[in-house]
């Protein structure tokens, strides 16, 4: 491994990245049938916590910027495939917790975690210190990219009411 990288280099290891994100990402929603949204729940329930607070609709439909309806409707698909279940949410019987359902050695819990094991693994061969520069990295890339689309979008809102 050579002990130095040109910015080329980390753009071009960044492209490979998106790049096999998006084959893996293919190949989990492929296998399982399910759409980027329920692949996105799956794998926001199954990296929970049980000190995690409850998952309700209104926190699926905020994080995923959907209506409720679409979010009953994708909760709705996920539970008849038997993904996830709907709990009363504790203290408060109008409302509803979703928690997955997927038994630990499900193959469909694996290919949902591929990215996740894959970065679990490389950050784990890295020092505190080295994963701290390569998470700010990574963050000011997301905020950067952010900050473009809305620019973007704020550009595009201008033009039509002009």
């Amino acid at each position: 491994m050579r002990h130095t990288a040109s910015a080329d280099d980390v753009v071009r290891a960044l492209n490979d990245l998106t790049d096999s994100g998006i084959a893996s990402e293919r190949a989990a929603l492929n296998s399982l049938g399910i759409g980027p949204n329920d692949a996105k729940v799956l794998r926001f329930l199954l990296q929970r916590s049980p000190d995690d607070e409850p998952v309700t609709p209104r926190l699926l439909a905020s994080m995923l910027g959907i209506s409720s309806a679409a979010t009953t409707a994708l909760i709705d698909r996920l539970a008849d495939a038997g993904w996830v279940a709907r709990e009363p949410y504790p203290g408060d019987r109008r409302s509803i917790v979703v928690r997955a359902t997927i038994d630990a050695s499900s193959p469909a819990r694996r290919v949902l975690s591929v990215r996740r094991a894959s970065a679990v693994a490389a950050a784990g061969r890295l020092g505190p210190a080295e994963r701290r520069v390569v998470a700010d990295f990574l963050d000011d890339i997301a905020r950067g990219e952010q900050q473009d689309i809305d620019d973007i979008s704020a550009d595009e809102e201008a033009s039509r009411t002009t």
